[in-house]
Parts: structure tokens; C-alpha cells; sequence
């Protein structure tokens, strides 16, 4: 590809210009990413839910949008699990309150007046994983017994759950909600209130793909210049996360770094430093690792028990793991593996050259309560451990 096909698809390309003139008006959430990152969704969505916030729009939010979701067709085969329709839509949710990740839950609405709980697990990049949604039921049932709940599954598009316990719910469902307050209700907050929400729904539209004549154009765009594109993507994409490591091990100083090349960052943690250093090493001298490493566009967590010089001391240690509650394959103890991994987890990076995005998705994924209980588990193992003949 030559230089000037790029500077042929900058210069004087008039859909381009109109793409640009679209999409750059003023916006302080793109600003501040919030498109990007689920976590700031999920704020958003708890002060909207909250009556006694200051939008002013008490439960309306709430309360529309729950019934938009439990009567769309789509969730017919759950909505036996609320009997009284009718009677939520007549509920008073006023003191309901809102906590954020309680139990590891994104948001959990509790109506004590009206003993109704509503249980919302928030989806924007990432997927489900370790049957969360049955371990997040169980718990507000074990929690709230007798209350009615009514479980949401939020993501982008509205996807099924693997629970069939949950509604599903798209953040078109939010859009429309919110349209419609801004629109019926306006009087009842401020204009500032009013122009917040406003850039929320730009940006939930234009992130999302929600607006059919921006996603024409870029089709448009595309299929004209796809090889430019292409190659614009590929480049502009490439991983650096030296600074984004270096701000995680701020956050986290007991990492100890042990390699690192254009992609991957190997470390162990202070809780490690009583195993013993291999001769037979791989990416570092210590035969347990953890990494971080962009797996097909996501970030992702690595724990993993690497070589021994001692191949049966190996197996050893593995038999130690298990006894400690650390599963494994049933073949990770087979003569002559040398690798074995013992825990992994991704997350969507939306934008790999975007430090900030890299730093949160690190602490993030380290921060998981899974990783802490399997860390606590190996610390353990390696401490009891005879490491003489290893």
C-alpha cells in the first residue's frame, strides 16, 4: 500500500469530513470515556435508579424500565416468576435503596416497603463466567426470603441469559426509558440534569451503534476504503502497556516483575518469594507465574504452575494444590506436562493505545475475589512445601 492511498482517504474526503462533523460535536462523557468502561455505566445506572437522587425523577426511572423489560415478549418465559404485575406497576419504590457490588453484585435494589428486590447484572464488554448470575440468585434468595425478585441481565443488545431466572434487558431499553423522561418530565429537574442525560443518550447511541444514519455512513466509509482502514486499525491498535503495568504495580507494590516483552508482563507477588528459582525456567526463573497478555483483543490473567527441575516434585506440588481446593485438569498430573494453569480471566480493552483503560482492566482483573482466594491458596502450598529436591 502506498503513502498516498492514506493521504488520498484523509484529504478532501467529503463523507469523512461529514463523519467527523457528526460525531465531534461537544460531549464531556466521551471526554472522560465513559463509553469504555462498564464500571462508570454501572454508576450511572445506580443514580438513575435511586429515587432520592438529584435528577428528581424519583422511582419513575426504576420503574418504568423494570416493566418495560418484564413485559417485552422476549421475556415471556420468565415473567410467571412476577405474579402481580399489575401491582409492581402501582408500587410506591420510593425508599428503595441502592447498593453497588454488594456481594459482588453491580447493582441490587431493595424495596423494604414493598419487600421487592431487584437484582441488575451489568454487561457492557465482558460476558458471564463462573455461573455468577446462579451464584448472585441464589445469594439475594438466601438474603431476601419471601421478597419478589426480579433478576435483569443488562448488556448491549438485549442477550438471553444463561440463567432462564433473569430478564434480559438492552441499553436500547435505557435509551428509550430515559427519552421519555427527559421529554414528559423535564419540568421536574434542572436543565443541567437535563443536558447530562442528553450527552449520556448521544453517547449511548453513537458507541453502540444506535444511530442508523452515523452507521451508514461508516459502512459507506468502509466499504471504500477498507484496506486503508485496515491498516490505520492494525497499527493504531498495537499493545504498549509499560505505563499501565507500571501504575498497576504501583497500586499493587507487593508484584515483583519477572519479564516482560512488547505484549506480555510475567510477576509474582511478595506472598510467592518462598519457592524456589528452577534452572529449568520458561519466561522467568520461578516456576509460578502470573501474566497479563492481550488474548484476541482482550486483556487477560494468567496463573500458571510452569517447570521443575524435579519433574516428580512437580506433580508433588500439584497434589499439594488440590489438597488446598485448587482445581485443575484431570490430566495436569500426567508424567512429562511441564504446564499447568490454574486460574485465567479476560477483559475487553475498547481501546489498547488508552493508558487509563489498560490500568483499571489490570487492577481490575487482579483485584477479583477469585484471584485472591487462589492466591491465598498457593502462598499456602509453596510455604509448606518442601522445595530441597524440587
Amino acid at each position: 500500500m502506498q503513502e498516498n492511498d492514506i493521504l488520498q482517504f484523509i484529504i478532501n474526503n467529503d463523507d469523512l469530513e461529514v463523519l467527523k462533523a457528526r460525531t465531534n460535536i461537544f460531549n464531556p462523557l466521551k471526554i472522560l470515556k465513559i463509553q469504555d468502561y462498564e464500571i462508570r455505566h454501572s454508576n450511572l445506572m445506580a443514580w438513575l435508579c435511586d429515587p432520592n437522587e438529584n435528577h428528581n425523577f424519583d422511582d419513575k426511572f426504576i420503574r418504568r424500565i423494570v416493566l418495560k423489560v418484564i413485559l417485552n415478549s422476549e421475556n415471556e418465559q420468565v415473567t410467571s416468576e412476577v405474579k402481580d404485575i399489575y401491582g409492581l406497576q402501582k408500587m410506591n419504590l420510593n425508599d428503595i435503596k441502592v447498593y453497588r457490588e454488594k456481594d459482588n453484585i453491580d447493582i441490587l435494589l431493595v424495596s423494604e416497603l414493598n419487600r421487592l428486590v431487584i437484582l441488575i447484572e451489568n454487561k457492557i464488554g465482558s460476558s458471564e463466567h463462573s455461573n455468577q448470575l446462579e451464584r448472585y440468585l441464589e445469594k439475594v434468595n438466601e438474603d431476601y426470603y419471601g421478597y419478589t425478585i426480579v433478576p435483569i441481565l443488562l448488556s448491549l443488545d438485549g442477550v438471553a441469559a444463561s440463567n432462564e431466572k433473569y430478564y434480559s434487558a438492552s441499553y436500547l431499553d435505557v435509551i428509550e426509558t430515559l427519552e421519555f423522561l427527559t421529554i414528559n418530565y423535564s419540568e421536574r429537574t434542572s436543565t443541567k440534569i437535563l443536558d447530562f442525560l442528553s450527552f449520556y443518550i448521544i453517547t449511548l447511541k453513537e458507541k453502540y451503534n444506535m444511530d442508523e444514519s452515523i452507521k451508514q455512513l461508516c459502512k459507506e466509509i468502509y466499504s471504500e476504503n477498507k484496506d486503508v482502514i485496515d491498516l490505520i486499525y492494525s497499527i493504531g491498535h498495537e499493545m504498549d502497556t509499560s505505563q499501565a503495568f507500571k501504575n498497576f504495580n504501583d497500586t499493587f507494590p507487593e508484584v515483583i516483575l519477572l519479564y516482560n516483552n512488547a505484549t506480555d508482563y510475567w510477576f509474582m507477588v511478595n506472598d510467592f518469594k518462598n519457592m524456589k528459582k528452577m534452572k529449568n525456567s520458561w519466561k522467568a526463573e520461578y516456576p509460578i507465574c502470573f501474566w497479563f497478555a492481550n488474548y484476541n483483543g482482550k486483556l487477560k490473567i494468567t496463573l500458571e504452575i510452569g517447570p521443575f527441575d524435579n519433574a516428580s516434585k512437580r506433580i508433588d506440588f500439584l497434589s499439594l494444590l488440590e489438597q488446598k481446593g485448587v482445581k485443575m485438569r484431570k490430566n495436569a498430573k500426567e508424567p512429562g506436562r511441564i504446564y499447568t494453569r490454574i486460574y485465567n480471566e479476560t477483559k475487553v480493552i475498547n481501546d489498547w493505545t488508552d493508558e487509563d483503560e489498560l490500568t483499571e482492566a489490570m487492577i481490575k482483573l487482579f483485584s477479583k475475589d477469585a484471584v485472591k482466594s487462589i492466591r491465598k491458596k498457593v502462598a499456602s502450598a509453596i510455604d509448606e512445601f518442601d522445595w530441597a529436591e524440587a
